[in-house]
């Protein structure tokens, strides 16, 4: 892409210039570290930005309209490798409790799939046996229930009406930045 200009200088006599710039763009996701902008409430996780919700329980339903009303979803896992960098940095801060995750089977019982995003939960993190809909009534998932040394956090369905705590994801930012010369 070329930006033409042209430039009239008429103080010192000099009519007009006219030369041409290239114009580069690059647009990537999130906030580069060096831009030092505040992202919070949500902390930056890998390439993505977490609400953790560490005071207030709700049930899956209130977590949900929570996260909405800071323009987030609650958390939906697409990568195993979000899933290992959320659940490290949980580990590495010592923040130790279950989470509500966007994931459901309310819209379809039986399959579980990722309420914010709609689609289906496919990564193998459910705790041996999970999903169970024990007692007719789990249908939200959480993750953290029945966590060891050896894996410290592990997907389980629940009860939907059960106070959690949650995990909201904000969509990434966009940083466009242009390059001319």
């Amino acid at each position: 892409m070329f930006i033409k200009y042209t430039v009239l200088w008429t103080l010192s006599g000099l009519l007009s210039l006219v030369g041409a710039f290239q114009v580069i763009p690059a647009i990537e996701d999130g906030v580069p570290d060096y831009l030092n902008i505040t992202t919070a409430p949500f902390v930056k996780i890998g390439h993505g930005y977490y609400y953790i919700e560490t005071k207030t329980a709700k049930n899956w339903f209130d977590a949900t309209e929570s996260c909405h009303r800071m323009e987030a979803y609650l958390v939906a896992f697409e990568t195993i490798e979000e899933w290992d960098l959320v659940n490290q940095y949980l580990f590495k801060n010592g923040i130790d409790n279950v989470y509500w995750t966007s994931g459901a089977d309310l819209a379809n019982l039986g399959k579980h799939d990722w309420f914010s995003t709609g689609q289906p939960l496919t990564l193998n993190i459910w705790y041996p046996g999970e999903p169970n809909n024990l007692n007719g009534i789990e249908h939200c998932d959480a993750l953290g229930d029945r966590r060891s040394v050896t894996n410290y956090n592990v997907l389980n369905d629940m009860n939907c009406e059960s106070a959690k705590l949650y995990i909201c994801e904000r969509l990434y930012p966009k940083t466009a930045s242009f390059v001319i010369w």
